[in-house]
């Protein structure tokens, strides 16, 4: 039963984190038209400290973190 439990728990934890970063990437993806690639050279780990921007992203973070009028114009 404790074994059930404690997987039951992991999962659920899971789910749960996943479940927050895939609200962040649909907001962003809603906002700007634009996925997570756009920005980043991989999609950084929960929590990680390193962004892992491209040139892109750092337009964007030094845009005050909104497109610029050359990032709206691409597809």
């Amino acid at each position: 039963m404790r074994k059930a439990f404690v997987i039951l728990s992991m999962v659920l934890a899971l789910f749960l984190g996943l479940n927050f970063q895939a609200v962040g990437s649909a907001k962003y993806t809603k906002e700007t038209g634009k996925n997570c690639k756009f920005c980043h050279e991989s999609v950084p780990a929960k929590g990680a400290t390193d962004p892992k921007l491209n040139e892109e992203g750092k337009k964007f973070k030094d845009n005050g973190n909104k497109l610029t009028d050359d990032q709206k114009a691409e597809k």
